[in-house]
Formats: structure tokens, C-alpha cells, sequence
């Protein structure tokens, strides 16, 4: 359509030049045809304009976003009368994916809460089996881990021969009741291999002596 006015359009130009070179006579004509070759062409120029496509405009594209992963939140035991913090324990490759260095208390003597005069000498024997993957080996001890000592000592090696998982290890700690009557409560685990181990299906917990001391009879 746009083709066509422009072909008239230049039609009568055309015209109008040839009627132009005819003389004076054909004046009136010759702006007649100007007037109208103006207006087609004006047309002509205003329906491309409408129908062009509008410029596209470029949309940037947001970054994808990047994940950054949390540190890991550290873990500790309660303050107070519970155990510090104990070094993880040191796991060896096992093709059974049991923990290589894992315990379970079959049986302690001096129950929880036991009472005992002060003073008095005692032995807490804890018999725990061997619930891990590793042979435990005759340097393996008990130690100390935080609480009431009551006069033991810090670390106790418990056996003169190896205790191969499924076997059962009798741990005896000398202790001796604190002067002062009131309730006592230390805690305890097992430390073998370069590694720190306890109870527990993890292998992390610990063990304890629990007892309250009665005043002697001659004490006010």
C-alpha cells in the first residue's frame, strides 16, 4: 500500500514539472498537484512511521544468586556440674560402619545416690563391654573428666590384656568419701588410640560416681 502512494506521488511530480515547462497558464494546476503530491506522500511518510516495530529495549538479567554454606555450629557439654568438652574421638575405617571405639556400662557397683560416711575409703568398679569395631589395647585407660575426683586418681589403666569387641572390661577406681557430708558426682571415660571415648551409641557419653556423704558419728 505504502508502494503504491509513492508511485503516484512521483507521478505527480512529474506531471507538475512537464506542466511547469508548458508556460504560465498551467501554474494554477501545476500547485494544485504539488499540493496534492504533498499530502500522499505526507500519508505515506505517517503509515511507516505507525507501522515500524518499536525498538526492543534489552532486559538485564539478574545474577544468579550463590550459596554459602554455614559454618558449622560447634558443640559442647553443660556448664556447670557437667563435663567440659572432650575431644572427638578418633574413628578408624571399619567395613562394618560400627564405631571404631565405642562402650556400653553392663554394671557399675556404688549405685547412684549411694550414702557413705565420710571419709571412707571406696572402690567404684564400672564392667563395660567392648561395643566398637577396634580391640582395645592394654594402655587403654579411664580418665577423669570433670566433677568430684573424691581422691582417685586422674587416669587408671584398667586391664593387662587386650579386650577384642564383643568382650567386657572391669574398670575399678580407688576413691576415698570427701571430709564434708553433702552430694558428690564425677564424671569419667575411656581414652585409647590417641581418642577420647565413652558409652552410648555414638561412643560419646560418659560415666559417673554418685554418691552423698554422711557426716561421721562423732561430728556435731
Amino acid at each position: 500500500m505504502r508502494s503504491s502512494k509513492l508511485i503516484i506521488v512521483s507521478v505527480l511530480i512529474l506531471s507538475a514539472i512537464l506542466l511547469s515547462a508548458c508556460g504560465s497558464s498551467a501554474n494554477t494546476n501545476t500547485d494544485a498537484i504539488l499540493t496534492e503530491a504533498a499530502q500522499i506522500a505526507f500519508q505515506a511518510l505517517t503509515e511507516t512511521a505507525a507501522a515500524a516495530p518499536p525498538t526492543a529495549t534489552l532486559t538485564p538479567i539478574p545474577p544468579t544468586p550463590t550459596f554459602t554454606p554455614e559454618p558449622p555450629t560447634p558443640t559442647a557439654t553443660l556448664e556447670g556440674e557437667q563435663p567440659t568438652l572432650v575431644p572427638t574421638p578418633l574413628q578408624q575405617p571399619s567395613t562394618s560402619g560400627i564405631p571404631c571405639l565405642r562402650a556400653n556400662l553392663e554394671y557399675e557397683s556404688i549405685p547412684d545416690g549411694t550414702q557413705i560416711y565420710a571419709k571412707i575409703p571406696f572402690t567404684k568398679v564400672w564392667r563395660l563391654k567392648n561395643t566398637g569395631s577396634c580391640t582395645w589395647k592394654r594402655d587403654f585407660a579411664v580418665i577423669w573428666i570433670q566433677g568430684d575426683l573424691m581422691g582417685a586418681e586422674t587416669v587408671v589403666e584398667f586391664s593387662d590384656k587386650e579386650i577384642a569387641p564383643g568382650d567386657y572390661a572391669m574398670v575399678e577406681v580407688s576413691m576415698r568419701a570427701p571430709d564434708r557430708s553433702g552430694f558428690y558426682k564425677g564424671y569419667w571415660m575411656l581414652r585409647g588410640d590417641g581418642a577420647v571415648f565413652g558409652i552410648g551409641n555414638n561412643g560419646r557419653e560418659w560415666f559417673w560416681v554418685d554418691i552423698q556423704v554422711l557426716p561421721i558419728a562423732d561430728e556435731d
